[in-house]
């Protein structure tokens, strides 16, 4: 029975040492990554510049210009993308952060444009348009970079959230809505799951991208 006893004993301290080696990696690996990729490293200038180009002929109309852009790319019209649009799950990404680097450009293009004015061109939730009482989500905490590393995001919620909005109802200074407004009228499901996208997307896969694009 002792000798029982110390093997389950000697298992157990073995588990807890790949346990803590298990968890020195991965804090090794979060503090790898400051969370998104840099907009100047993601966006392939090329999204930018046709985003903007049905942009500024809808008045930033996300969700028209993007069914526009859409619509030309895939040689279908507005409606139909928009039809396909509804099609789309809520709770899926259709898109993979670490595989689709054109997701994550255009993903980081409908961010800038529509996102960054709260939580800023470094996702850190500090834009100018943010209010000091109400914090836009700082995408570079812990938490957030502990999910995209495991989880690649918290795709359900973040639809959910930037979908729907969330929050205490205030002022804008052009409109009164929720703290995080919703974007349901104001972008399409696929503009949502890019965004999500370069939200998942990780400094560490920039950084590599880049070194390689020296070599």
């Amino acid at each position: 029975m002792e000798q029982e006893s110390d093997a389950v004993i000697c298992a157990a301290n073995k588990m807890g040492v790949r346990c803590a080696i298990g968890l020195v990696a991965l804090m090794i690996g979060l503090g790898s990554c400051a969370g998104p990729q840099p907009l100047k490293i993601a966006i392939d200038p090329q999204d930018e510049t046709s985003y903007l180009r049905f942009a500024n002929k809808t008045n930033l109309d996300g969700k028209k210009a993007f069914s526009n852009w859409m619509a030309e790319e895939r040689g279908l019209s507005p409606s139909e993308v928009l039809q396909l649009d509804a099609e789309i799950s809520s709770t899926r990404n259709p898109y993979d952060a670490y595989r689709n680097p054109q997701a994550v450009s255009r993903g980081a293009v409908i961010y800038k444009v529509h996102c960054a004015r709260c939580h800023g061109d470094d996702a850190r939730g500090h834009g100018p348009s943010a209010l000091p009482d109400y914090p836009a989500n700082d995408f570079k905490t812990a938490g957030n970079r502990f999910a995209a590393t495991l989880h690649r995001g918290a795709p359900r919620r973040w639809f959910r959230v930037i979908r729907d909005g969330a929050g205490d109802v205030v002022q804008y200074p052009d409109e009164t809505t929720t703290a995080m407004p919703p974007f349901s009228e104001k972008l399409a499901r696929e503009q949502i799951w890019l965004v999500i996208t370069y939200l998942q997307s990780l400094d560490m896969h920039a950084a590599q991208k880049a070194s390689e694009g020296h070599q």
